[in-house]
């Protein structure tokens, strides 16, 4: 059964898939520091928001927005059709973040460019979750 885009029961199977996901968790510069809470969010969407709470590179939390903006170390936004070009591995991650695709809102650069291959890693794991695209 597919569940819509970011809903709780999307973000539940996303969670199962990625937290069993060990090359992204060695994709990590250091995952046992690797503990922060980042919003995903989808351009001309602000009900199409997502929060991730990570402790140690594993996912804690994962559900529709939650946490206060201040309470966000990284929020990146693209499209809808990016986080599925994302998901379904046409593009990297890291590629389209330099390209200007998906949108670095708040956070440092650096963490985005020395985390790259997990980035990839976690934005590919969502493929694996039957998805309804049509939200």
């Amino acid at each position: 059964m597919s569940h819509p885009f970011f809903s709780q029961e999307w973000c539940d199977a996303a969670k199962a898939v990625a937290n069993a996901n060990e090359v992204m968790y060695q994709g990590f510069k250091d995952p046992a520091s690797f503990t922060n809470r980042m919003a995903f969010g989808t351009l001309g969407r602000e009900d199409l928001v997502t929060h991730v709470e990570w402790k140690a590179g594993q996912i804690v939390s994962w559900s529709p927005a939650q946490f206060d903006e201040s309470d966000l170390w990284v929020i990146i936004d693209a499209a809808l059709p990016t986080w599925r070009e994302c998901a379904e591995g046409a593009s990297e991650g890291k590629k389209l973040l330099m390209a200007g695709q998906l949108k670095l809102v708040k956070g440092p650069i650096t963490a985005a460019i020395e985390n790259a291959n997990a980035f990839n890693s976690f934005l590919r794991s969502w493929g694996q979750v039957d998805t309804d695209w049509n939200v």
